[in-house]
């Protein structure tokens, strides 16, 4: 699993490996987070290693928030992917298999 990242004001989506299958982790990840001055809202998904954040930005900010996280060793920005990351991994992803799929039947032809 990759780290990956995801943020709107006041809104930060994670995918982290040290929650991932691991719902004690994720657990105290949680009321670490809530303890966070500023932070309105955070759940979990063990299964993926998600979590969704919702903070006050009268309080905090994302880079903060980022910040106290890599801290407490939950995340790694330095290797974490964004939405446009996975997009353009996904479509090469797609266009390669396409591209199997076509000269796989172009392959089959008889001529």
């Amino acid at each position: 699993m990759e780290y990956y990242i995801h943020q709107v004001p006041g809104r930060i989506r994670i995918q982290t490996p040290v929650l991932q299958n691991n719902p004690e982790k994720a657990n105290q990840f949680e009321g670490f987070i809530r303890e966070i001055k500023g932070i309105t809202s955070v759940a979990t998904n063990p299964v993926t290693g998600s979590a969704l954040l919702l903070y006050d930005e009268e309080v905090l900010n994302c880079e903060q928030v980022i910040g106290i996280l890599e801290t407490h060793g939950y995340f790694k920005l330095s290797m974490a992917i964004t939405s446009d990351g996975y997009l353009e991994k996904t479509t090469e992803k797609i266009l390669k298999v396409t591209g199997d799929i076509i000269a796989g039947s172009l392959g089959g032809l008889e001529e």
